[in-house]
């Protein structure tokens, strides 16, 4: 029989875009967000980038499938591609990553944050165009599905085992980098988002 405190993670719900400092700050204008969380009965494993990194990089199979229809898509309406930086970390303290991209079309944060007993993934968009406006119709309809997967998934293999590092990720030092994709040395300040 499974105690509460024994079962898996993996239930995501639906809460409240947090108040972080970095999601405070982290576009001009915000036209829509919206933000899932899954719980554990103590702290979460792991640490922010570690979580960003099993979220964002080893997506489920249809999503990446998903991602990548998504990325031919997009040039065929004049919508620019999203590619290898779409999900990299442009800001970071120690409990919270920011991920993102700023385009043409529209601008957006993903939020890793890692609260006392939940991870909190958080999405702003800031629409620039009238493709943006059309692009995050259509998003938005699948958008909940895919981060609830994605983070249902992230939690699993996060509690595979105790302690950040035996945890299956391959971890990744956070990296500045301005939003439009070029990396630097391995991040040392904790905010460095371009206007």
């Amino acid at each position: 029989m499974t105690t509460k405190t024994e079962q898996r993670p993996g239930r995501v719900s639906t809460v409240a875009v947090p108040r972080s400092a970095l999601l405070a700050v982290a576009l001009p204008g915000i036209d829509w967000s919206d933000a899932y969380a899954v719980s554990f009965p103590d702290r979460p494993p792991g640490d922010p980038q570690e979580w960003a990194d099993a979220i964002f990089h080893s997506p489920p199979a249809w999503v990446a499938a998903l991602f990548g229809v998504r990325e031919v898509l997009v040039r065929v309406v004049g919508i620019e591609r999203g590619g290898p930086h779409a999900f990299d970390t442009v800001s970071w303290n120690a409990d919270e990553v920011l991920l993102g991209i700023d385009q043409r079309h529209l601008s957006f944060r993903a939020s890793v944050l890692l609260e006392p007993t939940r991870v909190v993934l958080s999405t702003v968009v800031q629409v620039h165009n009238k493709r943006g406006r059309a692009y995050s119709a259509v998003v938005r309809r699948v958008h909940p599905v895919v981060v609830r997967t994605m983070l249902r998934r992230a939690a699993r293999t996060m509690s595979v085992t105790p302690g950040s590092q035996s945890s299956g990720i391959e971890r990744r030092s956070p990296t500045t980098r301005s939003v439009s994709g070029n990396a630097s040395e391995p991040a040392r300040t904790h905010h460095c988002i371009t206007s």
